[in-house]
C-alpha cells in the first residue's frame, strides 16, 4: 500500500508542474471529512460492473438477462457512465452471491464485477482482472486431488479456490480452480508436466467462456479483429496455424491441438 501511495502523490505532483501557472498545490482542497453514513450504507450493498469489449449493448435486454441469470427481480441497474453500470441489491447476502459466483455472460461478452471501493471514481475502477473456472484435463487418476490442481494452475492466476468433482466412491474424478485471471494477457491452453521421469500434456478448459482471439489468446475479441497477431498472418500453406481453439471451452470434448 506505501508503493500505491508513492504512486498517487507522484501523479499529484507531475500534474500539478504540468498545469503550472493554471494549478499549484496550494489549489488542492482537502476534504476529511466522512462522507454521510447513510450514503456508505446504501454503497456498501452495490457492485459496479463493465461488459468487456464494451459492445454497442441493448440496455433494456441486458437487464432482463442479468436479472434472470441472477435469479433476483429486485436488484436495480443503472448506466453510470459509457459501458460502466451499478446494480444495488437490497441485502449484504444478495450481493456477495453474485461476488462469490463472478462469471457471467452477456451474448456472450464477459460481464465483470466488482466490489464498491471508497473515495474511488468509476473510470478508476480496475476491470483487467477476473475469476473464471479451470478445468485441468489429462492428468493421471491418482494425482487428481486438490493439492496437485493448485499447484498446476498457480502460475496462470491467483488460485481462489479449487474443487474435486465426482461420484462418491469412484476414482474417476476431475479437477478445477477458481483463478483470477489478469484479462489482458493470453490464455494459457495448458501446461506440461513431468512425472517421474514421463512428461504429460495438460489442457486447460475454461468454463463459461465469453468471446476470446483465436490468435493472440486474448479474451474480448475475434481473430479478425487481432491488431496484435493480424488474422492472414496465421494462414500457412491454406491451413490455419492458430495456438487457440474451441476446445479452450469445457462444453466441447475435443483434445487440443497439443
Amino acid at each position: 500500500m506505501e508503493s500505491t501511495s508513492q504512486e498517487g502523490d507522484a501523479r499529484l505532483a507531475t500534474l500539478c508542474t504540468r498545469l503550472g501557472r493554471l494549478w499549484s498545490e496550494q489549489d488542492v482542497d482537502v476534504w476529511d471529512e466522512a462522507a454521510p453514513a447513510e450514503m456508505l450504507a446504501e454503497c456498501q450493498l452495490i457492485l459496479v460492473g463493465k461488459v468487456l469489449s464494451n459492445p454497442s449493448i441493448n440496455f433494456q435486454a441486458f437487464q432482463n438477462t442479468l436479472k434472470r441469470a441472477w435469479r433476483n427481480d429486485k436488484v436495480d441497474i443503472t448506466q453510470r457512465e459509457e459501458g460502466l453500470y451499478a446494480f444495488k441489491f437490497k441485502s449484504a447476502t444478495e450481493k456477495q452471491r453474485l461476488l462469490d459466483n463472478n462469471q457471467w455472460l452477456f451474448s456472450n461478452h464477459l460481464v465483470i464485477v466488482k466490489p464498491w471501493i471508497p473515495n474511488t471514481p468509476l473510470h478508476c475502477y480496475d476491470f483487467t482482472t477476473c475469476a473464471l473456472w479451470v478445468q485441468v484435463f489429462g492428468l493421471p487418476l491418482e494425482r487428481c486431488i486438490e493439492e496437485m490442481i493448485s499447484k498446476i494452475v498457480q502460475n496462470i492466476g491467483n488460485v481462489q479456490e479449487v474443487k474435486i468433482e465426482g461420484r462418491e466412491g469412484m476414482t474417476l474424478r476431475a479437477g478445477r480452480a477458481r483463478v483470477e485471471l489478469n484479462l489482458q494477457e493470453p490464455l494459457k491452453p495448458g501446461k506440461l508436466i513431468r512425472l517421474e521421469g514421463r512428461n504429460i500434456w495438460l489442457d486447460f478448459r475454461y468454463e463459461r467462456l465469453s468471446h476470446y482471439c483465436y490468435s493472440c489468446g486474448v479474451i474480448g475479441h475475434h481473430a479478425m479483429y487481432c491488431k496484435t497477431i493480424p488474422y492472414d498472418e496465421m494462414k500457412l500453406d491454406g491451413k490455419d496455424n492458430f495456438s487457440y481453439g474451441q476446445w479452450l471451452r469445457v462444453e466441447v470434448r475435443e483434445h487440443s491441438s497439443f
